[in-house]
């Protein structure tokens, strides 16, 4: 099989793209912003309307390509003080400075990225024209990042050959974090990346009118997402997460210590609006068994929903109350999640005999949130932000202990990482792991009933090799109903 290889060489081993104005970093860069390189290499030449342009054209409508790029980590957050050149009424040049803030990647290898696509061979005219655009890139991320990139076709055994580490496209992986923008073309509508580019171009050359206030000048916005897969970012669980909304549109906010209660009101509305609108293709009992979460007699695996209640943490002020809930479900299962997702969007939850809530909240997609990421987001070191409920008691034995910690986190599928334990939390507003304090009154987070004899501990974990895993995490007992979740600790 043919491939159509474009490889990018940076003049420097450090590259700036974001995937947002404001970060995080972009890696490895997308092949989005590839595209916008090409186009913008291809318009300066003066050929974008010629066959060079038809090209990339062409090369729009072809499936996301694999990435092969070096190793890289974050670099050095630099701050730079700049004039701010729509501020020129102030003729000081000190009065008008605006910081503009780097976040580096820095690559451990050298500094080439391959992008490879697998093509027919009624295709090849086509890719060699793209090999000629190739080229006429000059950078690829900021300005700063200087580069030079040329393309070829090659067999399916030379890409063994290429150094480097390997990024796979995802589709349907319903995920927060990993996505990275990919060109589109829609044949039924026309819709497509080049176009946009064009427009987006345009509207910055129209941006002055003599006599005239300024004009907008419009941002490329006709891309997809989709999640890139490697050894360095490991593919998580997909799950979506809910913020809880009053009627005026402001957050509900419920105590941690009865976290379950907001367990039990999502798990009762997943039950009923999956019964009126399963999935395609289940079987008869998938309410019971995957929305439910009850096991099959005699079963040697069994799958289910997971509804974690998300205290308010990462923040110095934050209270730990819930105003979040996220429903997780078990690797490769995004279709289930993504259909759960969208029947229980906006819908207000019903109380139940515990919480006697006389307005309960509705639920809503969570989208740009900040607190999500702190329980998804790749990380090194994590810790349980709610106990974690061992799978048996320990006596008291410590010995014991390590092996029910152990065996809670091989049921949960974590391996090749260490642990330490003991009753309270690395996140400070944490209620403790002990179900009653000295003067035997009850403390801690309330317990479904067949959780009360076990013991329970807060653990941190931290992965060997300075791997990154990402979340959500779940350990113990409790890990489908909200103890036992953990969330990401970073350098501070």
């Amino acid at each position: 099989m043919t491939h159509l290889l474009i490889t990018v060489h940076w003049v420097d081993d450090r590259y700036h793209g974001l995937l947002d104005r404001e970060g995080p970093p972009e890696w490895p860069p997308s092949p989005y912003r590839l595209f916008q390189a090409l186009v913008a290499g291809m318009a300066r030449s003066g050929e974008l309307e010629g066959k060079k342009g038809d090209a990339l054209d062409w090369l729009q409508t072809l499936n996301p390509p694999m990435i092969i790029a070096p190793r890289a980590c974050p670099g050095q957050i630099v701050t730079r003080f700049v004039p701010n050149n729509d501020g020129d009424k102030k003729p000081d040049r000190q009065s008008r400075l605006k910081g503009k803030t780097s976040r580096p990647t820095l690559m451990l290898d050298p500094p080439d990225i391959h992008y490879l696509w697998e093509i027919s061979q009624d295709q090849v005219q086509k890719a060699e024209g793209v090999c000629r655009a190739a080229r006429h890139l000059t950078c690829l991320g900021w300005g700063i990042d200087m580069a030079y990139a040329h393309g070829q076709l090659i067999g399916g055994d030379e890409i063994a050959k290429l150094p480097g580490v390997r990024w796979y496209p995802r589709k349907d992986i319903m995920r927060d974090d990993g996505l990275l923008r990919v060109p589109i073309f829609n044949g039924e509508t026309g819709v497509n990346s080049l176009s946009d580019l064009k427009r987006a171009h345009q509207s910055a050359l129209d941006r002055i009118e003599h006599g005239k206030p300024l004009n907008t000048v419009e941002k490329p916005k006709i891309f997809d997402r989709l999640f890139y897969e490697s050894n360095e970012r490991l593919l998580a669980r997909p799950h979506v997460v809910f913020q809880l909304r009053r009627n005026d549109g402001t957050f509900f906010a419920y105590p941690q210590n009865m976290l379950i209660h907001i367990t039990g009101m999502v798990r009762h509305l997943a039950i009923e609006m999956m019964k009126k609108s399963p999935p395609d293709g289940v079987d008869d009992d998938w309410v019971e068994t995957y929305v439910a979460g009850h096991m099959r007699p005699s079963a040697v695996e069994h799958r289910q929903f997971s509804y974690l209640p998300l205290p308010s943490i990462g923040d110095q002020h934050a209270d730990q109350k819930v105003r979040r809930v996220m429903i997780a479900g078990p690797l490769d299962d995004d279709k289930f999640v993504r259909h759960v997702a969208m029947r229980l969007d906006g819908q207000q939850l019903k109380p139940t005999l515990e919480t006697k809530l006389r307005d309960p909240p509705t639920i809503m997609h969570a989208r740009g949130d900040k607190v999500g990421p702190v329980y998804t987001h790749s990380a090194n070191a994590w810790a349980s932000v709610t106990p974690v409920i061992l799978p048996g008691h320990d006596d008291h034995k410590p010995d014991k202990t390590r092996k029910l910690i152990e065996k809670a986190l091989a049921q949960a599928g974590i391996q090749g990482c260490e642990f330490e334990w003991g009753p309270t939390s690395q996140f400070p507003r944490s209620l403790s792991a002990h179900k009653y304090d000295s003067n035997k009154r009850p403390i801690g987070y309330i317990r479904p009933d067949h959780l009360l004899t076990q013991t329970a501990v807060h653990l941190k974990l931290r992965f060997n090799d300075g791997v990154e895993v990402p979340g959500p995490l779940a350990i113990g007992a409790g890990r489908h109903c909200g103890l036992g979740i953990f969330a990401r600790m970073d350098d501070t």
